[in-house]
């Protein structure tokens, strides 16, 4: 896959005559299913946006990078679950991501003819992203994975600090509609299916000991189990956490307005008018 864009600079290349280049922007919203947002909840929406970059290869396929960030949390307080309720736990990070995508188009997409100037289309690809989950502490903001919630900053532990760089896989669906050669709307929905487990930094189970040995045990430990801020502590080791059976999914959705240039063709000599 990562070679993709440089096969398709070759081909661009090499059909120069029919180049159709588009780019513009998006903006939306995002969401984020999980550990904390177990319910398919949608009810911590954040905003997104972007910008996109679209080779359009035929009236059926287009080839796309986009390049997004949106802001997505939730909060335990919000589940319907009592024992997410008495854990207490919270997350809000942003999301910066470069996508590859390949557009199929369900009609023939031409923007040049009203009657082909529209079409319904799905999406997939791979994406790369940067995310930082942190919290609200006592009227202090924390970035969750400096202090090793589940034992990972433990000197005699296995456990190792996870990574803040990811892939994703992408797969959704939208509608275009072009109002003219050169600008066309679109409406996109698509569905983020991580390799990581840790976007809101809960897996695995609360850990038995956190000893990190740099100041920062103390203060751990507290993040790792909020729930005797109101109630029972629960926090035992060993304990259930969350689920490491599953990655953590987001969501993208938004707008879009493209401009596409239009390289004109040279005419055939036995064309030109004498």
């Amino acid at each position: 896959m990562k070679f993709l864009p440089f096969i398709l600079f070759i081909l661009l290349f090499n059909n120069a005559s029919a180049q159709r280049w588009e780019f513009g922007g998006w903006i939306g919203i995002s969401n984020y299913f999980g550990d904390l947002n177990t319910n398919t909840s949608f009810e911590y929406l954040g905003p997104a946006g972007g910008a996109l970059f679209r080779y359009n290869w035929s009236n059926r396929w287009d080839y796309k990078i986009a390049f997004s960030t949106g802001f997505v949390g939730y909060e335990d307080v919000a589940s319907a679950y009592p024992f997410q309720q008495a854990r207490n736990l919270s997350f809000k990070t942003n999301i910066y991501e470069v996508s590859n995508e390949l557009e199929f188009n369900f009609f023939r997409y031409e923007k040049e003819r009203t009657e082909f100037n529209f079409t319904p289309y799905i999406t997939t690809g791979i994406g790369f992203f940067f995310f930082n989950p942190k919290t609200d502490y006592e009227g202090e903001s924390y970035n969750l994975r400096e202090f090793g919630t589940e034992g990972q900053r433990n000197p005699d532990s296995d456990k190792k600090p996870y990574t803040r760089v990811s892939l994703a896989i992408v797969a959704g669906g939208g509608f275009k509609y072009a109002f003219n050669p050169r600008w066309a709307l679109g409406v996109e929905a698509g569905v983020r299916r991580t390799f990581t487990d840790y976007l809101d930094d809960v897996s695995g189970v609360y850990p038995a000991n956190i000893n990190n040995g740099d100041g920062t045990s103390d203060i751990a430990r507290k993040l790792s189990d909020r729930s005797v801020e109101i109630g029972e502590p629960m926090g035992f080791a060993g304990k259930q956490r969350g689920s490491s059976q599953k990655k953590d999914f987001y969501m993208f959705t938004g707008i879009s307005l493209t401009y596409t240039i239009l390289k004109e063709r040279c005419p055939h000599p036995s064309k030109v008018v004498q």
